[in-house]
C-alpha cells in the first residue's frame, strides 16, 4: 500500500508538470507571452519537462526581443537535453541575433558559438531545414576570419536542395546574391519559379533590385496572367515603372487599378505606397504639380512614408 501511495504521488507530480508545460505552450502559441512565461517557470530543473519548458521560455523571450535571455534559456535547454536539434537551432538564432548589435571583438567571440550550435543541430537532424538555413545565413554573413565561407554556404544550400528542391534553389540564390554573382542567382530564382509559379513574384523583385527592368516587367505580367486575383502583382508592375522611368502609361494604369481593386484598410502594399509610386512616375515625366499632389496624398494617408517626404522636397 505504501509503494502504491508513493507511485501515486510520483505520477501525480509528473502530470502536474506536464499540464503546466502544455498550458505554457498553448499560451505561447496564442501569443500570451507573459502568461506563458509564468506557467513555464513553475517547472523546476528536477522535473521531466524542464528542458522543453526552458526551450519555450527561450521562444517567449525571443518573441519579446529579449535576446540575451533567450540565449540563456536555449542554452539551459541544450544542457538539460542535448538530443533535440530545435534547441540548438534556436540557440544559434539567439546568439546570432545578439551578435548583430555587438562590437567586432564580441562578434568574433560569438561567431564560433553560432556556427557550432547550427552544426550540432545538423548533426542531430541532418534534414532540419531551419538548421541548414542557419548555416547558410552564418557562412554567407560572417567574415572569413570569423568562419564565413562561400564554399561551405553552398554545401549547406545543396543539403537543403536534397531535402526540399524549392527551398534549395532559394538557398543557392541567397548564396549567389551575397557573393555578388547575380547571373547565377537568376538561374536559381528561375528554377524555383518553374517548380512553383507562385515564386514568379520573387523573381520579378529580384529583377527590380538588379535594375533589369525589362525582365521585371515581363515577369510580373506573366505572373499576373497566371494569378489575376493577386493584386499586389499590379502594384509591382507600377513600382517597376516608377523605378525605371519607363512604360509610364502601363505603370499609371496598373497602380490606379490596384487602388480601385483593393480595400484601402487591407491593401498590402498600402494605398499610400501606391500613391507615392504614382507620384514618382509623374515626377519622372516632368509633371511636378501632379507629382506634388500625389506625394501629399500619400503622406496624408501615411505621415511616415519616407520616400514620399523625399519626393515632395524634390518637386516643391
Amino acid at each position: 500500500m505504501k509503494h502504491l501511495l508513493t507511485l501515486t504521488l510520483l505520477f501525480s507530480g509528473f502530470f502536474t508538470f506536464s499540464q503546466s508545460l502544455d498550458e505554457g505552450i498553448r499560451l505561447y502559441k496564442n501569443q500570451q507571452l507573459d502568461q506563458a512565461s509564468k506557467a513555464l517557470k513553475v517547472i523546476k530543473s528536477s522535473d521531466p519537462a524542464y528542458a522543453e519548458a526552458r526551450f519555450y521560455l527561450g521562444r517567449v523571450a525571443f518573441d519579446k526581443e529579449e535576446y540575451d535571455d533567450a540565449r540563456d534559456y536555449f542554452k539551459e535547454a541544450t544542457k538539460a537535453d542535448g538530443t533535440k536539434a530545435d534547441y540548438y537551432t534556436w540557440l544559434g538564432n539567439a546568439i546570432g541575433t545578439v551578435a548583430q548589435d555587438a562590437g567586432k571583438l564580441r562578434q568574433a567571440s560569438l561567431a564560433p558559438k553560432i556556427k557550432n550550435a547550427y552544426l550540432k543541430a545538423v548533426e542531430l537532424e541532418p534534414k532540419s531545414l531551419d538548421a541548414q538555413w542557419g548555416l547558410v545565413e552564418f557562412y554567407t554573413q560572417a567574415p572569413g576570419f570569423m568562419g564565413g565561407s562561400w564554399e561551405k554556404a553552398e554545401v549547406a544550400a545543396k543539403a537543403i536542395m536534397e531535402i526540399d528542391p524549392l527551398e534549395g534553389h532559394n538557398a543557392l540564390a541567397t548564396v549567389y546574391l551575397r557573393k555578388e554573382e547575380p547571373e547565377l542567382a537568376e538561374k536559381e530564382y528561375i528554377a524555383a519559379a518553374e517548380i512553383d509559379p507562385g515564386r514568379l513574384g520573387s523573381l520579378g523583385v529580384f529583377y527590380q533590385n538588379q535594375q533589369w527592368y525589362d525582365k521585371a516587367f515581363a515577369t510580373f505580367e506573366k505572373a499576373f496572367e497566371k494569378y489575376p486575383e493577386t493584386m499586389s502583382l499590379l502594384y509591382q508592375v507600377g513600382r517597376t515603372s516608377a523605378l525605371s522611368g519607363t512604360r509610364p502609361e502601363l505603370g499609371i494604369q496598373s497602380l490606379e487599378r490596384y487602388m480601385k481593386k483593393t480595400n484601402v484598410k487591407e491593401a498590402s502594399p498600402s494605398h499610400a505606397a501606391a500613391k507615392m509610386r504614382l507620384a514618382m512616375i509623374y515626377e519622372k515625366q516632368g509633371d511636378k504639380e501632379k507629382a506634388k499632389t500625389l506625394y501629399q496624398a500619400s503622406l496624408a494617408d501615411d505621415p511616415d512614408m519616407e520616400l514620399a517626404k523625399k519626393g515632395l522636397k524634390r518637386v516643391r
